[in-house]
């Protein structure tokens, strides 16, 4: 698995239009599908409400997202109502999260988060945009990686090196069965979240 983007990906005006089109780019060429172990996933057309790649051996779905920085306890999102129904469809997506250098124009973290911890316990609505806003009304969302347990996320490359293959995919596998009580764990962690959450609001100790 090679980390560097290509050069010769096309550049764009924007910045983060160039980071989008490489890391993409660079999803479609190296990464395999932690599931069932295909060496490719495919990219669904452009600007794709369902997903970002899909496995075409077993049809796993995954979104990427992207940053220069070093993730935090939230990742900005799409429309809330949208990001809800799509993930309690039965082809709900994986989540990959993917940390990348801009000098080095390299990948340096790359990590997947199972379908059965992206769940809607895990999105936080954004307050909606002001009127004078060119989408007034429009309602965001974030993901709340701070509710994600550590069994809920498999890395792939760790401070740019590159794990086994085998490993990752009996990582997947061992959480991969047991999904009902995996998604009760996400919900679970999210629960208490919140009412920690609560708890502070009304000035009480959680």
């Amino acid at each position: 698995m090679k980390l560097g983007f290509e050069e010769s990906q096309s550049r764009y005006s924007s910045g983060s239009q160039s980071a989008r089109a490489w890391t993409e780019a660079w999803v479609s060429a190296w990464a395999y599908c932690p599931h069932c172990g295909n060496a490719k996933i495919s990219s669904f057309p452009n600007n794709s409400p369902l997903a970002d790649f899909f496995c075409t051996s077993c049809s796993e779905e995954f979104e990427l997202k992207s940053q220069k920085g070093k993730f935090g306890t939230r990742v900005v999102d799409g429309a809330f109502k949208t990001k809800c129904e799509r993930l309690a469809a039965s082809n709900n997506p994986n989540l990959f999260l993917m940390k990348y250098d801009l000098k080095s124009l390299a990948v340096v973290n790359l990590f997947i988060v199972p379908k059965h911890f992206f769940v809607r316990e895990i999105i936080e609505e954004r307050k909606p945009l002001a009127a004078t806003a060119r989408r007034a009304g429009w309602i965001g969302s974030n993901i709340l990686l701070s509710r994600i347990p550590e069994s809920g996320k498999i890395h792939i490359v760790q401070a740019g090196v590159v794990r086994a293959k085998d490993l990752v995919l009996a990582e997947w596998q061992k959480i991969a069965f047991p999904q009902r009580r995996i998604a009760g764990d996400a919900r679970l962690v999210a629960r208490r979240h919140e009412m920690r959450r609560v708890a502070r609001q009304a000035g009480l100790h959680a």
